[in-house]
C-alpha cells in the first residue's frame, strides 16, 4: 500500500478520542525522583549534527541496559517520518534532530536494531511501523509501557503516553503537556515546525524520563509483585533460625532448603504473552 501523508489528521485520532474505563493502578514518585527529573530536565541535550554530542549519545545509549525510546510523531504510523526521537538513560536525556540530521546515520541505526540495550517505548506498533516503513529500521529489543500496563489492569482500553503517566505515576495531565501539544498548530503538535521551543524540550525529555519510571514501577511493583514476594520470603530462610545449631545441617553446598518457598511455575501460572513482532516479520 502506498504511503498516505495527506490523509486527515482526524481519521488517526481513535487511539487518543476513545474515554478509557480502567482500573487504578497508581504508583507515585518519590521525592528525591521528583527533584531527580527537574535536575534532567535542565541539562537536555539537543543533536542536530554527528558531533562530538552525537558520539557522546551513542555510547552512554551503549553502555545502559535499557533506554527510554519515544518518537514524535509517532502516532501516524508508516504515514509520516520521525521528526525527533527522544532518548533517555540513567544519566542523561538525549534530543536527535532527525529533520536537522536529514536521516539516522548507520550507528544509530544499528544500535536501535540490536538486542541490547532494551528499548522502554509506549505504543511500540505504531513505531515500528513507522520506523520499518519510513526509515527502513527494524526496532527489536522491545519492552512496551502499554502492554505493561494492560497487564497490570487487565485491562486493554487506548491510554496515551501522557495519561498512562498521569494515571499510574499520579501526576495531573496538565502538568505534563505543553501549550505546543494542546495548541491549534499541527506543525507544533508534530515536533516539525523549527525552532523547537524550551516548553516541547522539557516536554519531550519529560516523556522520556518518565516513561522509563512508569516502566519499572509496572514491572517489578505490579507486575512482578509475586516474584517480589518470593525472593522476599526465600531471602528469609536461614534467618529463621534462632540458633547457628539449628540452621547448620541445612546449609551444605547443595542443600536445597528453603526452595521449598519458590513456585518454579510462577510465569506459566500468571500466564504468558505471546512476542509476534519478531518472528513475524523476519522475512520482511
Amino acid at each position: 500500500m502506498a504511503d498516505s501523508d495527506d490523509d486527515s489528521v482526524a481519521s488517526f485520532k481513535t487511539a487518543e478520542e476513545i474515554s478509557p474505563s480502567r482500573g487504578k493502578t497508581i504508583l507515585p514518585l518519590m521525592s528525591h525522583e521528583l527533584s531527580s527529573l527537574e535536575r534532567k530536565l535542565n541539562r537536555i541535550v539537543y543533536i542536530q549534527q554527528a558531533d562530538a554530542a552525537y558520539h557522546k549519545a551513542l555510547n552512554d545509549m551503549r553502555d545502559q541496559l535499557s533506554i527510554s525510546v519515544i518518537a514524535e510523531p509517532s502516532l501516524y504510523g508508516r504515514h509520516r517520518p520521525v521528526a525527533v526521537l527522544v532518548v533517555a538513560t540513567a544519566n542523561q536525556t538525549y534530543v536527535f534532530d532527525i529533520q536537522a540530521l536529514g536521516a539516522f546515520f548507520p550507528e544509530l541505526k544499528k544500535l536501535l536494531e540490536a538486542k541490547y540495550p532494551r528499548k522502554v517505548v509506549h505504543y511500540s506498533h505504531r513505531i515500528t511501523d513507522q520506523l520499518f516503513y519510513k526509515h527502513q529500521i527494524k526496532l527489536t529489543g522491545l519492552s512496551d509501557t502499554f502492554v505493561a500496563l494492560c497487564v497490570a489492569r487487565q485491562d486493554k482500553s487506548a491510554c496515551s503516553l501522557p495519561e498512562a503517566i498521569s494515571s499510574v505515576l499520579n501526576i495531573p495531565l496538565r502538568e505534563l503537556l505543553c501549550d505546543e501539544v494542546t495548541g491549534v498548530s499541527e506543525s507544533r503538535q508534530l515536533f516539525t515546525a523549527r525552532p523547537l521551543s524550551g516548553d516541547q524540550f522539557r516536554f519531550l525529555a519529560r516523556m522520556a524520563i518518565l516513561q522509563h519510571q512508569m516502566h519499572d514501577r509496572l514491572t517489578f511493583g505490579h507486575i512482578c509483585a509475586g516474584m517480589q514476594r518470593m525472593s522476599a520470603t526465600f531471602s528469609q530462610s536461614f534467618c529463621r533460625f534462632r540458633n547457628g545449631y539449628e540452621v547448620a545441617p541445612y546449609m551444605g553446598p547443595k542443600s536445597r532448603f528453603g526452595f521449598q518457598y519458590i513456585d518454579a511455575y510462577y510465569n506459566s501460572a500468571v500466564g504468558s504473552l505471546p512476542v509476534a513482532y519478531e518472528s513475524d516479520h523476519a522475512e520482511i
